[in-house]
């Protein structure tokens, strides 16, 4: 699948896929979301930006977060709403360009708030990257934390189990770089293997966690 960002391309593709879920799609929690929720100290909400088919979503609401999960699919919410059993968890039809009024809403009376996102950054573009960015720089109370996990451009020529999706490879230093630019300061950051593997696949990803000041 090419990297491409045409967006209507992208959003009948997520569609398809989010209709069509089948046994090779995983729902048990990443590794990335048990790692967050047994470093999430003081945090009582979550803010999922793609949430897709709503594994970790459902997992951090089963683990007593409040828990708001968007995606940008109809297809996806559509599925975790279907798949819920956890009243902590609100799902929402929304792309980022979209999100900041319910973001705000959600945020009214949270003590500290976390955003998660995982493999969401390298399936938007740059340009959407910035305006998620600002968004998050703009609404969050200090405090909050940010957890993102990504392929980074040294994953770009590795095979994929489910193709190449619309991905963009992420600089992680430049990443880092621009959080830091918005006012987060980033207190953990690594790159390597063995942190989103999948059966044969060991993609190497790019892990920071930041706090807004």
């Amino acid at each position: 699948m090419s990297s491409t960002f045409n967006p209507a391309d992208r959003q009948a593709y997520w569609d398809s896929f989010y209709s069509r879920q089948d046994a090779s799609v995983p729902s048990l929690p990443s590794q990335f979301a048990v790692f967050s929720a047994s470093d999430f100290v003081g945090v009582d909400s979550v803010i999922e930006f793609g949430c897709g088919n709503g594994r970790d979503s459902e997992f951090l609401a089963l683990s007593d977060f409040q828990v708001l999960a968007l995606d940008a699919s109809s297809e996806a919410i559509e599925l975790c709403r279907q798949r819920t059993k956890s009243a902590n968890a609100r799902y929402e039809w929304r792309s980022v360009e979209q999100s900041a009024e319910v973001v705000r809403a959600f945020l009214e009376g949270k003590r500290r708030v976390a955003v998660y996102a995982r493999f969401f950054l390298h399936a938007i573009d740059t340009a959407m990257e910035d305006i998620f960015l600002k968004l998050l720089a703009t609404s969050l109370p200090a405090g909050s934390l940010l957890y993102f996990e990504y392929r980074t451009k040294e994953d770009e020529q590795r095979e994929k189990r489910f193709g190449q999706h619309y991905r963009r490879y992420i600089d992680h230093d430049g990443l880092i770089g621009k959080l830091q630019a918005l006012g987060f300061a980033v207190i953990y950051q690594v790159q390597g293997r063995g942190f989103a593997k999948y059966r044969d696949e060991d993609a190497l990803v790019g892990r920071c966690v930041a706090v807004k000041e």
